[in-house]
């Protein structure tokens, strides 16, 4: 449906590709709070935290400029990331579902 909308693939990958990338960042970001929160769980890897925060500050600067760069694409990327939103409350959050959701999922 984002296709008909956009009329380019390019224009497309520019929208969620900003997306992905933050996620990339968030996601190493997680490595590092959990080696902070719980240092003496066992891991089948070993890094030096070196790495990852090596990483993370070049995915902010990245991210930042990114933002300041293009404002309205990484705009209608969080947009376009922010419609998954309803669907993951209703299914996966959950509360009382409706019968047709439930047979669904």
């Amino acid at each position: 449906l984002l296709m008909l909308v956009t009329g380019d693939i390019y224009t497309l990958i520019n929208y969620v590709g900003f997306v992905n990338y933050l996620w990339y960042g968030v996601t190493v970001a997680g490595l590092v709070a959990l080696r902070w929160r719980q240092p003496h769980r066992p891991r089948p890897i070993r890094v030096s935290l070196f790495f990852p925060g090596l990483y993370l500050l070049f995915w902010a600067a990245l991210l930042v400029f990114s933002l300041w760069s293009e404002p309205l694409v990484c705009g209608i990327g969080l947009g376009i990331m922010a419609t998954g939103a309803p669907l993951y409350l209703l299914g996966v959050r959950g509360g009382p579902r409706p019968p047709a959701l439930r047979r669904a999922l």
